[in-house]
Parts: C-alpha cells; structure tokens; sequence
C-alpha cells in the first residue's frame, strides 16, 4: 500500500517561523497520523514565511523558508506541485494575512481602504480562487483539504510596552498628537480583534462558497489570552524586552544570515530588522500543539 501524504501549502504559520523541524504542527500531524496509517505517512511542505495568496498577483524575489517574502505565492504553491497530487491523502493550508498584510492590522491610521473591505479580498475573494485550484489539482476523492484559521496578535491582556515595542518593529510610531499611548493601542487591540473575526467569517465563506465538501475549516482556538506578551498563557513568539528586542525562538541565530543575505542593501535596514524579528506573533510550541489538536480534532 502506499504511504499516506500530506501536503501543506501557506504562509508562516504552516511553515512553522521560528520553530525548529519536530516542533512545526504539520510535522506532529505526520507523527499522529501514523498509528492510523501502517503502510507509513510522508509530508511535503511549500509553505514559506510572508507567502500571499497572490490572487490578483505579487511581486517580489521568491523567498523560502524563515525569510518573509510575498513569492512563491499560495497559488504559485499550488499550480506547480507535481508531484502526483492526485495521490495526496491530505492539505493543510492557510492564507490570507500576508494580503492584508501585519503592518496594515497593527496600524489604526491605515483607514483607507477599511481593515474589513481589506480582510474580505484576502480570506474570501482570494482565498476562494486559492481553493478552486486546491480542489482542482489535488482530486482524490478522499483528500482532506483543512484550512486553518488566525487569531488574535494583541489583545487587551497583551503588556503595552511590550506592544509598543512590537509596533517600532513594524515601522509603527505613535503619532505626537496622540496624549497617551493607550490612546493608540486601544484602536491596535481592537482592530486585531477585528481581523481575527472578519477573517474567520471570510474564511469559513470561502470554504461554503467553494462548493467542495472535502474541504473544511479549522478555528485555531486560541484566545485572547493566547496572544503576544500575555504573560504565562500567550501561545506565540514573542521578544525580550530586557534584551534589545531580541527574538524567542530557538532558529533566531540560524534566521540571521539569511536576513543579512536578503536584505544586504543600505537601504534595507529596516527589513533586516523586522527579518530578524520575524518570529514575533507567530505560534510558539505551544501554539503549534494548540494547531495539531485542532486539525487532529478535525480528522475524527
């Protein structure tokens, strides 16, 4: 019998930032899966870090792995697989942030278009045309097509300082009318609130819209207690503030010669940076069980 295959198609999240191999979600789901599949399980991952969908095109040098870059985009993923998708047992995917893009939902002055007519472009319009051509070429009656869900990047539990440090990194100031800080992360917090529900409404359209019932979506279940700088509960990456905004994550060093390879302009600086740091608000390890029990959950 041949071996059960799981393909995972996406952005940071799937690709795992940060995260060392054993650690990313869909390398657990492999091992989960095992127990249910003698014959043996193989993964194949396209996902890379800062992928958009790409549904009304990209620009940019294509990137993989820890370095965020708009290319290959999820459709660039998906259109050059070739690898006999129509054997594949299972996709796991996501999209749509990278569209919207992070600097966009952390930034209460980006009005124009509106965060809602932004979120609904991404995780529904484009995510719709992604789906139609997941659905297409991987044709297995018995694939599973899961697409996962965000959360919520700051919440009301998340430390301001820490918050604000995050936006600098973002190239995200507070304006000098603003009297208070709080004054600009309340609008922060709540506008991250707003991607997160729009985001999944959008997305769980995309999928009903899509017409394909092997296809389905999959809430990550995090909370606002899950977010960044929530001290103890927080399920992501976050920085030391003690420590010159250094990153958590254990790939850091490794993720810094890439930066420096990628961004070796003088005028790169602030994407070196930000490429440095690029593990901030994505699932930490715990954040990655909190996935491989959701899609787990989803395949019984």
């Amino acid at each position: 019998m041949a071996a059960f295959r799981i393909v995972t198609l996406g952005d940071s999240i799937p690709w795992g930032q940060g995260l060392l191999e054993p650690e990313k979600y869909d390398v657990m789901v492999k091992e989960a899966s095992a127990s249910n599949h003698p014959e043996g399980v193989s993964l194949e991952r396209r996902a890379h870090s800062g992928a958009v969908i790409g549904a009304f095109g990209a620009t940019g040098v294509p990137q993989s792995g820890e370095v965020p870059g708009s290319r290959p985009t999820i459709i660039e993923q998906c259109d050059t697989f070739a690898n006999s998708p129509e054997t594949v047992d299972l996709v796991l995917l996501d999209g749509g942030i990278n569209d919207v893009g992070v600097a966009t939902i952390l930034n209460p002055l980006a009005l124009i278009p509106s965060l809602a007519s932004r979120t609904k472009r991404a995780c529904h319009d484009a995510m719709l045309v992604l789906l139609k051509k997941v659905s297409a070429k991987f044709s297995k009656l018995s694939c599973r097509i899961l697409v996962t869900g965000y959360y919520t990047i700051v919440s009301e539990q998340s430390d301001p300082l820490g918050v604000q440090r995050l936006l600098g990194v973002h190239g995200i100031g507070v304006p000098s009318f603003v009297n208070a800080a709080d004054e600009f992360l309340d609008p922060v917090i709540h506008r991250c609130g707003q991607f997160f529900a729009d985001s999944t409404a959008e997305l769980q359209r995309a999928v009903a819209d899509a017409g394909d019932v092997r296809i389905h979506f999959v809430p990550t279940g995090f909370t606002d207690d899950n977010a960044i700088f929530v001290p103890c509960t927080s399920l992501l990456w976050g920085l030391d503030l003690d420590d010159g905004l250094s990153p958590e994550d254990p790939v850091a060093s490794e993720r810094r010669p890439l930066c420096d390879r990628a961004h070796a302009g003088p005028l790169e600086t602030l994407a070196r940076e930000q490429c440095y740091r690029a593990s901030a608000g994505h699932p930490n390890i715990d954040g990655a069980k909190q996935f491989k029990a959701q899609i787990m959950a989803s395949l019984t």
